[in-house]
């Protein structure tokens, strides 16, 4: 009954976990994490010309370009019409660590 305890080897490891796994396994969601950090990434890029040119009518704060993106119709990143200046902060912080990069 104590073999059950020390694992399958029988060497102390808990039970159901492999003995020759590395300590810095890969967790679950992380394949998950990366695409949906490339899809974010490639949608400021699409998005930087489209804020260049909106940002030399009306201005560059999130209070200016919220309305103007929203005006014309550009989709956010999971398909929403509306664009606050939440939105858009959030979107120029994205763009300020991609340039960083």
């Amino acid at each position: 009954m104590r073999a059950n305890w020390k694992g399958a080897a029988g060497d102390g490891s808990p039970a159901g976990q492999p003995v020759d796994a590395p300590a810095a396994h890969v967790r679950r969601g992380d394949a998950g994490r990366g695409a949906s950090s490339e899809r974010a990434r490639r949608y400021v890029l699409d998005l930087m010309p489209i804020l260049e040119s909106i940002g030399g009518e009306v201005g560059r704060t999130p209070q200016c370009l919220a309305p103007e993106l929203t005006r014309r119709g550009v989709r956010k990143p999971r398909g929403g019409a509306v664009w606050t200046p939440v939105d858009v902060g959030r979107l120029l912080h994205r763009i300020g660590t991609e340039r960083v990069r």
